[in-house]
């Protein structure tokens, strides 16, 4: 239950902090995020994963995430 609060949690966060990027803009690394927010790589992973869901986030495997240009 906590690491499910851990995700939403980190998910809100990230979800506040896109103001700060331009869609394209490259968001800090996976491991960058697990440093800032101390929290598990899997957080990180899965709270991504929910702003992917919710089309806030573009994922590039080996490239990173980026935020997602707006919807036409």
């Amino acid at each position: 239950m906590q690491e499910r609060s851990s995700v939403l949690e980190l998910a809100e966060r990230l979800r506040q902090d896109l103001d700060r990027y331009s869609p394209g803009g490259k968001l800090p690394s996976s491991r960058a995020l697990v440093e800032r927010f101390r929290v598990s790589p899997v957080t990180v992973s899965r709270a991504l994963a929910q702003l992917v869901a919710e089309g806030l986030v573009v994922t590039r495997p080996g490239a990173g995430a980026f935020k997602a240009r707006p919807r036409a």
